[in-house]
């Protein structure tokens, strides 16, 4: 415990200098960005250029924002460690960090309430299920996990991937297609390959109809 106090504490004095680290930098010369109490309007005009690019209104071009991504990813991680992120404009990494403290919470709030409840099946009688001790030396005992009825494993498989669809770093995401662009496209290529060569005997009849009418008209209209 005390070693991982020690290394947030030297994380957070990093980029410590005379002039304090680089959060009370930022947000000493962006008061008027960073502060609350300032009006809507002009809040979303000051900050607009700080963390996300903006569009000029007479020229129609993207202006980049005044702090790079790398630098909020710095402003960002600091602004953490010391309890101070709501204090930042939004932004991409201020939006990503803040996603993943949410999913952090809830999976801290649900493996809270999983420690303090103990999951318990309901189980028939073992007469209706035919459980019961062994009466004879060598007689096969029941396995802990055959005394839980089917539907009860099924029930609880269910929950716990329903948990898990909206928990970790992908979720929300499109799954991606790993391998090469052939292996991408081969079930299209096959499947053109499957309708072309069904229709073959139709392409050859056209296609020699086409030579025939080709041929008639190379001929002379008169036989001589």
């Amino acid at each position: 415990m005390a070693l991982r106090h020690t290394l947030l504490k030297a994380a957070a004095n990093k980029n410590m200098s005379t002039y304090g680290s680089v959060l009370d930098r930022f947000l000493i010369s962006n008061t008027s960005s960073a502060s609350s109490s300032a009006s809507a309007s002009a809040s979303r005009t000051s900050t607009a250029s700080l963390f996300e690019p903006t569009k000029s209104t007479t020229t129609g071009c993207w202006h980049p924002p005044k702090y790079s991504l790398r630098r909020q990813a710095k402003l960002v991680r600091e602004a953490a460690l010391t309890g101070q992120l709501e204090l930042l404009p939004d932004g991409p990494k201020t939006s990503r960090l803040t996603q993943r403290l949410a999913r952090f919470q809830k999976t801290n709030a649900f493996e809270h309430t999983s420690n303090e409840y103990e999951y318990v099946p309901k189980l028939k009688a073992s007469s209706e299920i035919g459980l019961s001790r062994p009466k004879v030396l060598g007689e096969r005992v029941i396995k802990p996990t055959q005394r839980m009825t089917k539907h009860d494993r099924e029930q609880a498989f269910r929950a716990a991937m329903e948990f898990a669809r909206g928990v970790g770093p992908y979720s929300g995401r499109a799954k991606i297609f790993k391998g090469s662009r052939v292996d991408k496209h081969k079930q299209v290529r096959v499947q053109d390959v499957k309708a072309k060569l069904e229709s073959m005997e139709t392409t050859k009849k056209e296609w020699k109809l086409t030579q025939t009418e080709a041929k008639q008209k190379l001929k002379p209209g008169l036989p001589f």
